[in-house]
């Protein structure tokens, strides 16, 4: 199957996020909706996140799970840097039997946070993403801003180059206390088309409450998880 970690944001904080709607009274003394959140301080780089699992269905009325995990990880060389690094792991599920497993680590430096790319396998396959481009997160998030994040290169086991893939962001709105993050990946890896899509609820202090929706591609099927 086509999978792959993102680069600079290799994270996916698997959770629902908590926004409610109640009935009313009907009283005409109800107070007005408060108006969703504006902007909010970006969140640390990078995220970390527990193990999670989000769930998906196909046409086929298949059911789908993704159990996502990103912890930090000791010091370690990567493209001849001694950086810090984050450990990742992702299993694919279909009706409850694997289909696919992904390990993989991300190496950066901080202060400032820079990414220097990532290494991992795929049902056993072994890949690297070098980073070529990186554009940090505005220091604000305002909904309806959008930009470039990085570009990567990507090269299998035997160091040639198969593919590459750029990152943007998107800032949409989510609730009165939160606001959606949506980080989007798209390029060609093997010849093939690769699309994907993070959306994460970020509080106004910067501080991720969750990811809501994770769109993969899997044996050619875009599957969105929540």
């Amino acid at each position: 199957m086509a999978l792959r970690r993102f680069t600079a944001h290799p994270f996916v904080a698997l959770a629902l996020v908590l926004t409610g709607c109640g009935g009313g009274s009907g009283s005409s003394n109800s107070p007005a909706p408060q108006q969703n959140l504006q902007s909010a301080t970006a969140p640390a780089q990078p995220m970390e996140t527990p193990s999670t699992t989000l769930t998906a269905t196909d046409s086929s009325a298949n059911t789908w799970s993704v159990t996502y995990s990103s912890t930090p990880g000791s010091m370690a060389m990567f493209n001849g840097q001694n950086a810090n690094t984050l450990m990742i792991a992702l299993t694919v599920s279909e009706n409850g039997a694997v289909v696919t497993t992904e390990d993989s680590t991300a190496y950066y430096l901080t202060n400032p946070y820079s990414p220097l790319g990532v290494s991992g396998t795929t049902s056993g396959t072994a890949w690297t993403a070098i980073i070529t481009g990186y554009t940090p997160l505005p220091s604000t998030l305002t909904v309806g801003a959008s930009g470039q994040l990085d570009s990567a290169t990507y090269y299998d086991g035997m160091n040639t180059a198969i593919g590459s893939l750029t990152e943007t962001y998107t800032v949409t709105s989510d609730s009165p206390t939160d606001l959606f993050l949506n980080i989007n990946a798209a390029g060609t890896i093997n010849g093939v088309q690769e699309t994907e899509k993070l959306t994460y609820s970020i509080a106004s202090d910067g501080t991720v409450q969750s990811l809501v929706q994770v769109q993969i591609t899997v044996n050619g099927t875009t599957l969105t998880f929540h």
